[in-house]
């Protein structure tokens, strides 16, 4: 069997699809060491509310730097204030009470780097979500080389990987000459996003995972599962 690698930037309290292509591969490399982008969503989020849809922002300190150095702006009470959006946008949904113990720890703790608040809210929806891929952080492959497709394939080879799975929006960019002669197929993500019972009004999708959590449980897994779909 083809071993199958993604990579992706340890993004906050992350989509659908960003858990369903963890799901498809066999290793999960978190893409710590590169800048973080202006327009990044490694600091920001999507939920639904009553009002329509809310924008949750980490404010930061420091963050013309790599992801794994971007440091959180702790001048303001930001945590109390995600959780209390969460409250409110999900208290009605039918598994707010079986999770929110877990979420209200997490935002009572003081956290320095959004690297770490990242994994650690990464970490607790793997669980929920039964996921087991192992993940690699690319900061600990050593002697990484190239940018954008040259470094994709050093990832794969030093994985030991045979194929890499990209986002579809990745199109635009992949070398797909250059997969070709390293002897690493280029495959992209099938994802088909699902629609599930949600509340306020007509159905919104791209959100956090969050709003299938709590809204779903443990029926959850399965509708990622239901995602995938055959390219024909």
């Amino acid at each position: 069997m083809p071993k199958i690698v993604a990579i992706h930037q340890p993004n906050y309290l992350p989509w659908i699809g960003y858990f369903h292509k963890m799901m498809s591969c066999d290793v999960f490399v978190i893409a710590d060491d590169v800048k973080l982008s202006t327009s990044s969503i490694t600091h920001r989020n999507k939920i639904k509310c009553t009002s329509g849809v809310l924008l949750l922002t980490v404010p930061l300190a420091i963050k013309r730097v790599i992801i794994k150095d971007v440091i959180i702006y702790n001048e303001i009470n930001w945590g109390e204030k995600h959780f209390q959006s969460l409250q409110h946008c999900y208290a009605r949904s039918r598994y707010w009470s079986d999770y929110k113990e877990h979420f209200r720890d997490i935002y009572s703790k003081k956290w320095e780097k959004i690297i770490d608040l990242n994994m650690t809210l990464i970490n607790l929806i793997r669980k929920i979500l039964e996921i087991k891929t192992p993940m690699v952080f690319s900061s600990q492959l050593p002697n990484l080389k190239g940018r954008k497709s040259e470094r994709i394939v050093d990832i794969c080879k030093k994985l030991k990987g045979d194929v890499y799975l990209s986002g579809q929006g990745a199109r635009v960019y992949n070398d797909e000459q250059f997969f070709n002669q390293e002897d690493i197929e280029l495959r992209y993500q099938q994802f088909k996003h699902p629609v599930y019972p949600q509340l306020w009004g007509e159905f919104v999708d791209k959100l956090s995972v969050v709003d299938l959590i709590f809204n779903c449980g443990p029926e959850s897994k399965k509708i990622l599962e239901g995602c995938s779909y055959e390219e024909g």
